[in-house]
């Protein structure tokens, strides 16, 4: 593990207990590693995973499941409905649904994931397959959000990390690529990009509620759709491919901080996390809830659907 690693994760467990004020900050539109990023990732990939289900809902996004069903971040709310592909979808009273830990010993009742049912005409979107087995540390997810656009070169720090996890750290902006930190400033703004990373983490996470997350950290070199989550993202979606199908794995919570990083979750720090809660853990209470029409069921289950799996965390909060 590198000392960057190491000293973030010794940062968010030391701050757990003061997350929902200092350590968890909401995050909008994923940040790439690829300099002068301008528009790329800003359409469907070629292998679409699901692209036109995920809308803006208020300062963050949402996930269209199918059957009427939005599923998006507690902490970015229903906002009132969702948008989609331009047309804007409004919740029906009443149906608006937080999601609950499922009784997890220690942990809080309630968790960060919300759900709504839309009202009148609905989207003409296919129903999001959620996962029902969790990826594994390795496996590759692609992740959507809005948000925040990068600034188009990378931004370099000098820092001073010699007071430990605990910090103060030091920053010093510098133009010298040899500094020891890097990343991508953010300058405002709110569009959809996707970008791709490898799960290293599962466990719980604590964002001001428990929820049980995957977590992956933004490396830099890798490739240059390596994607971090900043303000605006939570929300979003991560979809893993499993089996040759692809699946709602996460959505998007969190993002990890380094003791006093500038701009907090404005920037994106190589060595920096995002955090998902695992929706294969929360996937018996959204089954419960988004029950298709009789007619639709049954195409379902012809095709194999539901039955066979249809449906299908670690560090600060990505609103």
């Amino acid at each position: 593990m590198s000392m960057a690693n190491s000293a973030l994760r010794c940062w968010v467990a030391g701050m757990a207990l003061v997350i929902a004020g200092v350590s968890a900050r909401p995050v909008r539109g994923v940040v790439i590693d690829r300099v002068n990023a301008g528009s790329a990732n800003m359409t469907a990939p070629a292998d679409d995973p699901g692209w036109n289900n995920v809308g803006a809902i208020w300062i963050g996004a949402g996930v269209y499941l199918g059957y009427g069903w939005v599923l998006t971040a507690d902490h970015i709310g229903s906002g009132a409905g969702i948008t989609l592909g331009g047309v804007t979808y409004t919740m029906a009273p009443g149906t608006g649904h937080q999601l609950t830990n499922a009784g997890a010993s220690g942990k809080s009742t309630l968790t960060d994931l919300y759900m709504f049912q839309l009202q009148g005409a609905l989207p003409n979107l296919p129903a999001i397959r959620i996962a029902s087995i969790a990826p594994a540390n390795g496996d590759t997810v692609t992740m959507m959000g809005r948000g925040s656009l990068q600034e188009a070169n990378r931004t370099f720090w000098n820092v001073d990390t010699s007071a430990g996890s605990s910090g103060p750290w030091v920053w010093t902006e510098t133009t010298e690529a040899s500094a020891n930190y890097a990343g991508y400033k953010t300058i405002g703004g709110g569009t959809m990009r996707w970008g791709t990373n490898v799960i290293d983490y599962n466990d719980w996470f604590l964002d001001g509620y428990d929820f049980f997350a995957l977590g992956t950290t933004f490396d830099r070199g890798v490739s240059n759709n390596e994607a971090q989550v900043v303000v605006g993202d939570s929300g979003g979606a991560v979809f893993v491919k499993q089996a040759g199908e692809w699946s709602l794995a996460g959505i998007i919570i969190s993002q990890g901080e380094f003791p006093q990083q500038p701009g907090r979750s404005y920037t994106a720090v190589y060595g920096g996390g995002s955090y998902f809660a695992d929706l294969s853990y929360y996937r018996p209470q959204i089954m419960a809830l988004v029950v298709p029409e009789p007619a639709a069921m049954m195409q379902l289950l012809a095709a194999g659907g539901i039955g066979g799996g249809v449906w299908w965390f670690r560090r600060r909060r990505a609103g």
